[in-house]
This record gives C-alpha cells, structure tokens and sequence, in this order.
C-alpha cells in the first residue's frame, strides 16, 4: 500500500541556503567587533592617559612642587614625575613601581603608539602649585598641547588647554 520513501544523503537547497545565511551573519559580526575595537583600545588609552595628566596636576596643587608628565614617543611610554623628570613618582595602585605607562607591554592598551608630542615642541607637561601647565622646559603654556595616540586607522588627540591645564580629548 504504502511505499516507504527513501531519504537522499544529501543536504536540500534550503538547508544550504540557511546555512549561507547563518555565515554572513557571523561574519559580519565578527568583522565589525574587529573594526571596532582599536577605535576603543584608542578611546581607553586617551582616557586614561586624560586622568593620569589631572593626577599630576592634582599631586602639584596638594603637594606645592612641580609634577609633570614625560612622553617617550621612542620607546611608546610615558611617565609621572615630582620636580623634574629624574624623580619618578611611585604607581599609587602598586607601590613599589614607579608610575609608567609603557604601551607595548601593557596589555589592556597595547597595539596603541604615541604618535606626536606637540606641547611647545618638548615632550612633557608640567604644572606649578596653582595647577598652571608649563611645557617640558618649565616655559609657561600659552598654546594649547596636545598628544596624538594612534591604534590601526583610528586616532584620537589628548588636548592641554593653556593657563587652566584643562585636559580633553
């Protein structure tokens, strides 16, 4: 009566094309969580290189002594210092160690360069006792700074306005 069907080994032409679908699908996905993600690495690394900036410019005001910020645009570092650059200050979040940010070993912001420095052509930042921005030969600041950090095609630019020291990006 009945005659039982037989079921071919193969895959149908909906099968295939959901499978297809599914595929694009992912790989959109996954290409635009790529994208995406140096713009963030670039956008992490210029915040925190904002806060650490107001850090020592905070630590100048409490403390009355010069502190400042150096850019090692060779070695894709920076670093906090008191008074001048050869007195680093200690990492507040591991004491023993001095405060340096180095971009190629840190692994939250690496793949990010410290392209240019352009704070009245020297490489730090300083601020006096009133919080007032000094460029890195401790000349008063009456143009504004900025750092230029770099990750893939995406940039983003710290920004050191003069007289106040304020810091966006």
């Amino acid at each position: 009566m009945f005659k039982s069907q037989r079921r071919s080994k193969g895959i149908t032409l909906i099968e295939l094309v959901i499978i297809l679908v599914l595929l694009a699908i992912l790989s959109v996905t996954t290409m635009v969580k790529f994208v995406t993600f140096d713009n963030i690495k670039v956008a992490a690394s210029a915040s925190k290189m904002s806060a650490d900036i107001a850090y020592a410019q905070q630590l100048a005001i409490t403390t009355q002594v010069f502190h400042g910020v150096r850019f090692d645009t060779a070695n894709n570092l920076y670093f906090l210092f008191r008074g001048t650059p050869a007195t680093k200050i200690k990492d507040p979040n591991n004491r023993p160690n001095d405060y340096i940010v180095d971009y190629d070993t840190e692994p939250e912001i690496s793949g990010v360069t410290i392209n240019t420095v352009n704070i009245n052509s020297t490489s730090g930042i300083v601020f006096d006792a009133l919080g007032r921005p000094y460029d890195g030969n401790y000349n008063l600041l009456f143009s504004g700074g900025s750092i230029n950090l770099v990750c893939g095609t995406n940039s983003k630019n710290v920004i050191i306005s003069p007289e106040t020291g304020n810091i966006s990006w």
